[in-house]
């Protein structure tokens, strides 16, 4: 039996998808719940050197997500495993100030 401790939940830019990783593997979210339903054992690395065993559920939507114990520190507050939400800078118009330029001149 495979076992793989899940250390964290991150949003890769280059797949554009949420991938998991651990000491010695970087997958697709969706790949490890494949696995994981296949029969591949995920745990997930906490605190002070805690496991905490990862299942396949549903979210409060109706979707497949691997859960685990809120402690774990690829979870969210909630157990699931995630990737926490892209955050991009709301867009500014660049804001333009009209410049004077003034000459003193020292008598």
């Amino acid at each position: 039996m495979v076992r793989l401790v899940i250390k964290g939940c991150e949003f890769d830019p280059a797949q554009v998808k949420d991938v998991v990783y651990g000491d010695s593997f970087r997958m697709e979210l969706d790949k490890a719940m494949e696995l994981a339903d296949a029969g591949v054992e995920f745990w997930a690395a906490g605190p002070d050197g805690a496991m905490a065993r990862v299942t396949l559920g549903e979210n409060e939507y109706g979707e497949r997500i691997l859960k685990t114990e809120a402690i774990a520190y690829a979870a969210n507050h909630l157990g699931e495993i995630v990737a926490p939400p892209v955050v991009r800078r709301p867009y500014r118009a660049e804001t333009h100030i009209p410049a004077r330029m003034d000459f003193a001149v020292a008598a």
